[in-house]
């Protein structure tokens, strides 16, 4: 008997993992009839740095980078793409000094803590022609050999962001600054003091003792430089973000529930729900889903890692 059942197992999982390839095959031949695979190049692009991933993450062992830098870079990275990810925006993850920016509408340089002069220059060059950059706190601290700079920083961009990042603190008390007629609440308490030269305040730090510039932004050619004077965190960076969409141009997506990411391509909207939990899509009435989930009472409930094409 423990035999028969040890066969039994295998027997009923390779089934089942026929019956949900054959599924996607059935799906991916319906969907390339229907304007998929899509390709359309991102608006924004979010700056990676595996030198500044390297560099901030020290091995165990005697080493002070972990006083300075106590967050995690990837997160501060993923912070960034945090709102674009929840609004349905394509977004491009690349090395700033080594691929081409020209064509985005927005750059985001989370703690960029490497500034190496190949990205240096591409930043320089992207501002002065017409391209936004935010760059955030932590940044621009050292060159290519993880020495630190001796100029003002941040470092070969002092100027294009038209400041000096001087001191910095940590916050005892949850950083709290005023942006967009709200107050903004943040996680991590790291902050950078900014002396303005051609820089204008965005938004204001309400409860440290200076109450300083939180948010900077700088003309510089036909471009803007913007510095966010904290480590990247959603409650900062995704309004400040989110602030320039309509300037900017950048089209959101659908809106969705939380997990479900969407694109809409020839008038038809593909869901997919990337949690394990059903959500409830509202469907304008007369569409379906032309991979066969039910619209019922003009909503759609899409199951756990389910897909549906509304047309």
């Amino acid at each position: 008997a423990e035999r028969d059942v040890g066969l039994a197992v295998p027997r009923e999982a390779h089934r089942l993992e026929r019956l949900e390839f054959g599924r996607i095959a059935s799906e991916f031949k319906t969907l390339q009839t229907m304007g998929f695979p899509r390709y359309r190049k991102p608006d924004v692009a979010l700056g990676y740095s595996f030198a500044s991933m390297w560099l901030t993450s020290p091995p165990p062992g005697p080493n002070t980078m972990k006083q300075y830098f106590q967050g995690n870079y990837a997160d501060q990275v993923k912070a960034a793409f945090q709102p674009l990810y929840e609004d349905n925006v394509d977004a491009a993850v690349l090395d700033v000094g080594h691929d081409k920016i020209d064509a985005y509408k927005l750059v985001v340089l989370s703690s960029a803590y490497i500034m190496d002069k190949e990205s240096a220059d591409a930043i320089r060059r992207y501002v002065a022609n017409g391209g936004t950059v935010i760059m955030t706190g932590y940044s621009a601290k050292a060159d290519e050999t993880g020495k630190w700079f001796d100029t003002p920083l941040p470092g070969r961009l002092s100027d294009v962001f038209g400041l000096r990042t001087s001191a910095f603190y940590r916050s005892p008390q949850p950083l709290k600054m005023g942006f967009a007629g709200q107050t903004r609440t943040g996680s991590d308490g790291y902050y950078e003091i900014l002396e303005l030269d051609t820089a204008k305040p965005m938004a204001t730090f309400e409860n440290t003792p200076a109450k300083s510039a939180a948010i900077t932004v700088n003309r510089f050619g036909k471009g803007k430089a913007i510095y966010l004077a904290t480590a990247a965190q959603p409650e900062f960076i995704g309004p400040l973000i989110r602030s320039l969409y309509a300037d900017l141009a950048i089209e959101q997506g659908p809106v969705t529930p939380k997990g479900v990411s969407a694109r809409t391509v020839e008038g038809r909207t593909l869901y997919v729900n990337t949690t394990d939990a059903p959500a409830n899509i509202a469907v304008a009435s007369g569409r379906k889903d032309a991979l066969g989930t039910p619209v019922t009472a003009g909503k759609l409930t899409l199951p756990g890692y389910g897909v549906a094409l509304i047309e």
